[in-house]
């Protein structure tokens, strides 16, 4: 607890910029969770190697580093998870709509009770950030992809959990069925493709964006 206090006091005290690795931490410190499991390892040092569980796990089909498994989510999922479960499950592998809804889905069903899924890069600033994969592949850059239309998809669905981003790191989803200081109301109707300058107009709403302040006083 006293670690928890200190990290806390820190974070109130001073205007930063959030990782997500400091975000995921915060969850093992608040609730003493063991397990980790990491959708999109790339450069291990990145984050990979910073959290602080007792288990790790990763999952890439070509990370540039150590990896627990080199493949793809779908062929971890399907082939290789067997019965364990993680307390906190970060999805940060291919940035589309598609796959992270599917990441997502596939996390439930291996998160222990009162566990998090974290999914980055689910708030994108300009809509540049959300070019094709193709267009990223040739221009590089930072590149946030669709992660943000499979969050609100996923979030439109699981009716009776607390779905939200915090507005740091290009923005990181939480996702939990564990009962928080507030909760977070279910999503109107919404278009069925939610078009950039609708996401512009109604960010706000459609991702129940908080700060990390706000965070801290959730958990």
């Amino acid at each position: 607890m006293r670690r928890q206090e200190e990290l806390t006091n820190t974070y109130v005290t001073r205007e930063i910029f959030v990782p997500r690795t400091d975000i995921i931490n915060l969850l093992f410190h608040k609730y003493g969770f063991k397990t980790y499991l990491e959708i999109g390892v790339r450069v291990p040092a990145e984050n990979f190697d910073k959290i602080n569980a007792e288990l790790k796990h990763s999952v890439d089909p070509e990370p540039m580093g150590a990896c627990t498994y080199i493949m793809t989510s779908d062929e971890f999922f399907k082939n290789h998870v067997g019965n364990q479960k993680y307390d906190v499950i970060f999805v940060d592998g291919m940035h589309t709509a598609e796959q992270v809804y599917i990441d997502i889905m596939n996390s439930i069903k291996h998160l222990n009770d009162g566990g998090f899924i974290i999914t980055h890069d689910s708030n994108p600033p300009t809509e540049y950030h959300i070019r094709s994969y193709d267009e990223y592949v040739q221009t590089r850059g930072q590149w946030n992809g669709t992660v943000f239309r499979g969050f609100i998809q996923s979030k439109e669905e699981l009716k009776g959990w607390n779905c939200f981003v915090i507005d740091e790191d290009f923005g990181c989803g939480v996702l939990t069925e564990r009962k928080l200081s507030r909760q977070f109301p279910a999503l109107k109707t919404i278009p069925e493709e939610i078009s950039w300058d609708y996401f512009e107009k109604y960010r706000n709403e459609l991702l129940d964006l908080i700060t990390f302040t706000e965070y801290l006083d959730l958990l």
